[in-house]
């Protein structure tokens, strides 16, 4: 009777194998943890995907980037161009204080001080601008001729530039606070010719020194822009 039961057990029939759909639905994925139903190339596209949104990510910071610099580029180039001008019209205020007697701008070293000062800002402000401008116009046909905009200057020429701005905004604050005092004790005797003229360049020297100190922040920070994205 058991050797029956025996022999009627291993006489049991094999379930038939599964439909060709199921076998295919129930693929073991080497890719992946866990058996699904989903294409092998499924994990595969996901991933150049991704791949694909950060490097959209990262080309749209770098337009970002360079568009600040670009209106940071802007910025000092036209605080270039007003200190210029400013310093322009102190020079030309200083130089035709000539009446004669104590109206006579070479008496003072406050005035001729202050003459000097103007000067140095108007010339190095002029070629700033001017080289500013050259940059940008030179950037510029460069990204028309390949349709990539180069970086611009490199650290050496922020740094060249941020204490240019600062070395010559303090000449020139220094040289009108000198000759303020003067130019008071003199209006409070008469007011004249002369003393309006020296008035007015030392109101555009303060003028000029404004410009350029903003200048010279505007430099600082993108110099340091410069140097964190070199880590």
């Amino acid at each position: 009777m058991a050797m029956d039961v025996v022999a009627s057990k291993g006489n049991v029939a094999k379930p038939p194998p599964p439909p060709p759909w199921l076998q295919k639905a129930t693929t073991y994925d080497s890719s992946s943890s866990y058996t699904s139903g989903t294409r092998p190339g499924a994990r595969t596209t996901s991933s150049s995907s991704g791949t694909a949104t950060a490097t959209a990510r990262a080309t749209a910071a770098e337009v970002n980037q360079r568009r600040r610099r670009r209106h940071g580029g802007t910025t000092v180039l036209l605080l270039r161009a007003t200190a210029a001008l400013m310093a322009f019209v102190a020079v030309a205020l200083v130089a035709s204080c000539r009446h004669g007697d104590w109206m006579e701008f070479g008496r003072y070293p406050e005035y001729r001080c202050l003459l000097g000062a103007s000067v140095v800002a108007c010339v190095y402000s002029a070629a700033q601008a001017i080289r500013n401008l050259r940059r940008r116009m030179m950037l510029r046909a460069s990204y028309d001729e390949d349709g990539t905009a180069a970086s611009g200057s490199g650290g050496g020429g922020l740094l060249v530039d941020f204490a240019g701005d600062q070395a010559v905004a303090y000449v020139l604050m220094t040289a009108s606070s000198a000759a303020l005092p003067i130019t008071l004790r003199m209006r409070s005797a008469v007011i004249n010719v002369f003393t309006d003229a020296m008035v007015a360049a030392i109101t555009l020297g303060f003028v000029a020194f404004a410009a350029l100190a903003l200048s010279a922040m505007i430099s600082g920070f993108r110099l340091a822009a410069a140097a964190a994205a070199e880590y």
